[in-house]
């Protein structure tokens, strides 16, 4: 009999008790379930010195797995910390060629990349029954064996997640598995949960996902799944959700909703597929489509470490969630448990005292609402220092649409500079139809970054020694916060030596 055939039979006989959605014949071979075997297929993780979908590499070689592969363009702390846990790292794309019985996990970003392409075009080509997935639809895979619980909004998701895990692990028994965009200080600095004595459980549902071998049915949906669930492409409608936050609506990723209606009818996509209630504010302002809704009012919460708005707002919304899995629950029970909540990483984080004695924060800030927030919140804590900010730009897109709205915000600053953009994403010919690249014949970011930190009147830092210096022109009267998508905030930990 064929290695075909062979397979076949395996899955009629094993796997005939279980029929699910995503049920796919065995396939994979044998040296996958015997990794020290020679020639072992691979788990390739991509893009993964991203925070988000590193934690899927973390994760399985908690879960044992330890034929992974873990791919990213650059170094960084997180390829450091991928590095530690004995998991290969290869820094560069074209250097690793995937194979037929591998398995490819992907950011969106690297879509284009040389190994991904390699695997569609050979699953493609050989017809083999390549499992090839997107961050997103990996998460959407996992969800279907949760009880999955998506946290969402234009801002807060983050920090609502990682709440939600770290006093969920003490309040909610069933909580077996939590991921979150950010490093989490209560996690360990890590970006996901795994209930430590039910893992060889959760390894019977990746060994499923992956290879088809059999899974007790008593093991689907038996655990809740905390995810934060980004908007951006619509990627949260790969979810598969019980519940659903939203922490609030405001237009974001302009490089693909082409308006703020646009961007709502991606939550209301989101609310109607939500298979039981949706978590809002009472003050919330609900597209006139959306339904099975349960508004939570707005308490204030006494956190040792965190306060303000946001974390009212984040906290009123877990809670009413606990209320929900567990009608016991009283509100001062869990703001016991919420109390010693630390934060996440670069959310308004304190980083350090710089030799000058100026206190330096880190935030991820990337629309002018985050920014503005910021700025109250440190004008309230610090309201006789000076405040000074470095905003490296998140996409031109977001700029170009919200230019008025940033140009406000920074405004409130006592002194501003502008660092060289994060393109992720975007090409300067994405432009060329830009009113404003018309009238000003930008031939680079950099001209146009050059332009606009003219309009707010900053400084533009094109590099980071310039940087460098900005930062050792402080006194002990300076608090500098910056905003940064990525790049800027790792070149800092490590010139400071704190990563």
């Amino acid at each position: 009999m064929s290695f075909w055939g062979k397979a076949e039979e395996y899955n009629s006989k094993e796997t005939r008790s279980l029929s699910l959605r995503s049920r796919r014949p065995f396939w994979v071979k044998q040296s996958f379930l015997h990794p020290h075997s020679p020639n072992p297929m691979h788990i390739v993780i991509l893009w993964a010195g991203g925070s988000w979908i590193s934690n899927i590499a973390h994760l399985l070689r908690d879960l044992g797995y330890t034929n992974l592969i873990a791919i990213d363009a650059q170094e960084s702390q997180i390829t450091q910390a991928l590095r530690e846990r004995e998991i290969p790292v290869i820094i560069g794309h074209g250097k690793y060629q995937p194979k037929a019985d591998d398995i490819l996990i992907y950011s969106e970003a690297t879509k284009e990349s040389p190994e991904v392409q390699s695997a569609f075009q050979l699953k493609k080509e050989q017809h083999f029954p390549m499992k090839i997935w997107n961050y997103f639809e990996f998460l959407g895979e996992l969800t279907k064996y949760f009880r999955t619980v998506g946290f969402a909004g234009t801002n807060g998701k983050s920090s609502s997640t990682s709440l939600a895990i770290v006093t969920g692990k003490k309040l909610i028994p069933e909580l077996g598995l939590g991921i979150v965009g950010a490093l989490v200080p209560d996690l360990n600095n890590k970006s996901y949960y795994l209930k430590e004595d039910k893992k060889s459980e959760f390894r019977q549902l990746f060994d499923f996902i992956f290879t088809g071998k059999k899974l007790p049915y008593e093991l689907v949906k038996k655990y809740y799944f905390f995810l934060e669930a980004c908007e951006y492409k619509r990627h949260f409608l790969n979810l598969d959700l019980e519940y659903l936050l939203i922490t609030n609506i405001e237009l974001d990723h302009t490089d693909y909703y082409r308006d703020l209606a646009d961007y709502q009818s991606a939550f209301v996509q989101m609310n109607q597929k939500t298979k039981n209630l949706t978590f809002v504010l009472d003050s919330f302002e609900a597209p006139e489509a959306f339904s099975k809704m349960k508004q939570i009012p707005l308490k204030h919460w006494e956190l040792d470490h965190i306060r303000g708005k946001p974390t009212d707002c984040n906290a009123s919304l877990v809670a009413g969630l606990f209320q929900e899995l567990n009608p016991e629950l009283s509100l001062e029970q869990i703001e016991k448990e919420m109390k010693p909540f630390k934060g996440i990483w670069r959310r308004m984080e304190f980083l350090t005292t710089l030799p000058s004695w100026a206190k330096l924060f880190s935030d991820y800030g990337h629309i002018a609402s985050s920014i503005q927030l910021a700025y109250e919140t440190l004008r309230n804590r610090f309201p006789d220092h000076k405040l000074l900010t470095i905003f490296q730009p998140h996409q031109t897109h977001r700029v170009l649409k919200g230019r008025s709205d940033f140009q406000k915000a920074l405004a409130s600053f006592d002194q501003r500079a502008i660092f060289s953009i994060y393109t992720a994403r975007e090409k300067l010919s994405d432009f060329a139809d830009e009113p404003l690249f018309q009238e000003q014949h930008f031939q680079s970011f950099s001209e146009f970054w050059a332009y606009f930190a003219k309009a707010v009147k900053a400084d533009y830092l094109d590099n980071f020694k310039a940087v460098q210096e900005l930062l050792s022109s402080t006194d002990k009267e300076t608090i500098v916060i910056v905003f940064t998508a990525w790049d800027l905030d790792y070149q800092l930990r490590t010139w400071l030596h704190l990563s």
